[in-house]
This record gives structure tokens, sequence and C-alpha cells, in this order.
């Protein structure tokens, strides 16, 4: 600015960069943002909350901290069709002579900060975006281990649990019990009292089984009508199996359901030295719940009195 003899210069530019085609006829916006400024060859920076100028007051240089008279000369700043805004400084012999020169350089600056503005709000944006990502990443991988149906964990989910559990037990020495049961009969409370039926014993038997279970370990829900827990207890296989019928006793004692709601089950236990996967545990637990189901009473329909 010293070499062309400009003492007092205005940067205004548009709030968003405005797109001017030729012969187009161009509305100056109601108001401009002044961004910097050199004052009587002093250049300073305007904070945000005083950039705003209306457009008919940018002449006023009272305004701008200027009492005497000046003459001043306005350069468009652009980008082939793109207006970011305007100039306003000294008119002298050598912004006359080298207006065209100016009004690039300004315009090139004005057009670089723009550029980075929006390449800082496109990665704002992409951050954000991620995060929403990997959020509904996080929710698609707690809902892909998950039962619909039932809310409890599906297979791809009991092996995620069971695993750690079983590797812990085997690093602290403690025993792992995995029960694997079957819904009876499900087949006839679909025919008779229907699917929605059908559906509900399942969802009771998830809510039974984590009642039971889910303190100590792991349940879920690995096929149609199948469930698996695994959990660490100290109580006999037996006596643990015997609590679980109980319960779906108790349950089909104070249910208002014409049908029973119950399961047979099987257990195996992997003791501290016990070289089964869980894998191997769920099949011979699989193999006892078989023994259980060929002697079960086929008890649907409750009876009354």
């Amino acid at each position: 600015m010293d070499w062309l003899g400009v003492h007092n210069a205005f940067i205004y530019t548009f709030e968003t960069p405005i797109i001017h085609l030729n012969h187009e006829p161009f509305q100056m916006p109601e108001e401009l943002l002044l961004k910097a400024m050199q004052r009587k060859g002093k250049v300073s920076s305007i904070p945000a909350v005083r950039q705003r100028v209306r457009t008919d007051d940018i002449y006023n240089m009272e305004r701008r901290g200027i009492r005497e008279q000046v003459m001043l000369v306005v350069l468009p700043l652009y980008s082939n069709e793109m207006l970011y805004g305007i100039l306003l400084c000294d008119l002298t012999s050598g912004s006359m002579e080298n207006g065209e020169f100016l009004g690039n350089q300004m315009s090139a600056a004005v057009k670089m900060i723009n550029l980075l503005k929006t390449n800082e709000s496109i990665m704002l944006q992409l951050e954000k975006s991620l995060a929403v990502l990997q959020e509904n990443n996080l929710e698609l991988e707690t809902l892909s281990k998950r039962d619909p149906l039932t809310g409890i964990r599906n297979r791809r989910g009991f092996f995620h649990e069971a695993e750690p559990l079983l590797e812990k037990c085997r690093q602290e020495y403690k025993p792992l019990t995995v029960i694997y049961v079957d819904m009876n009969n499900l087949k006839i409370i679909n025919d008779r009292y229907g699917h929605e039926e059908g559906d509900f014993s399942l969802k009771t038997i998830a809510e039974v089984l984590k009642e039971q279970v889910a303190e100590f370990g792991v349940v879920a829900r690995i096929d149609g009508d199948e469930y698996a827990c695994a959990l660490v207890t100290e109580e006999k296989d037996d006596d643990l199996l015997e609590h679980i019928y109980n319960a779906f006793v108790r349950f089909n004692e104070t249910s208002e359901k014409p049908y029973n709601v119950t399961v047979s089950a099987g257990a195996y236990r992997i003791e501290k030295d016990d070289k089964h996967t869980l894998e191997d545990a769920m099949t011979l637990a699989d193999e006892r719940l078989y023994e259980v189901k060929k002697i079960r009473k086929k008890d649907v329909a409750k009876t009354t009195v």
C-alpha cells in the first residue's frame, strides 16, 4: 500500500460469496463485513462483533476515525464469477495506475481465506459425520449381537461375551457352567394359540433365564427356540437346573395364559483343568438336554377344575 501511496484502505466482504454473471444486474447486500482496515498507514483487524456495517455507511469516514477529506476508489474482490467483497482505498496515482494489480492481489488473498474457511467448515462437518458414523457403527455392532425378539444376546453375542468369561475362569481357576435350554411345545402353542403367543413364550423364557442367570454370566437366544447360558457358580448342575424349572413353575402358576411355558435343559461344567472349548461344552450340554427331552411331559394346556 505504501508503494501505491495508499494510507487508508478498508476490506469489506459479503456474508457469503455471491455468483454474478456477465451483464447481470447486481444488487449490493444491505450489510457488509469490515474485516480489516489501514487507517493513516496503521493496519488493524476488526473483531467479529464489530464487523457488520450497513452498505450505505461504508463511506462515512468519521465512523472509521478519519475526519479529513479523502478521495476513495472501490475495487471488486472476485474470482471469475464469484464476488467476495470490495476494497475501498485512497484514490492515488498509484492506485489508479495499478488498481487492477492491487485488486487481483487482494482478491486472491480473500479467495484463499474463504477457501480455508470453507475447508475448515468441511473438516468440522466431516468430523461430525465421522462421530455420527462411529456412533451408528457402535449401535449396529450392538444390534448385531442382540436377538431382536427377546432383547437378549444372540448366538454371536453369546460367544462374544462367554469366550472371555471362560478365559477369565481359567485364569482364576474357577469352573464355568454352560446350560443349553430348549423350549417345549413351541409348535403346539403356535398352532393352537397363535404365533403371537409363541413369541410371548419365547420372550418369557428369556426373562426367566435372565432372572436366574444373568447376574452371574450371560444368557442368549442362539436359535429359534434354543437358548444358551454361561455362568460362574459353585452350585451343582442338578440344583441349578432345578431352580430354573421351579422358576417356570412359579410363572405358570401366576400366569393367566391358558397354556404352560416350559423348557428342557442340560448342563455341562467346564472344570478348572478341563480343556473343552465353549462349543464343546454346548454340545455336551445339548446331549444331556436331549435325554431330558425324551422323558418330558407334553402338558401344554393348563388343566381346569
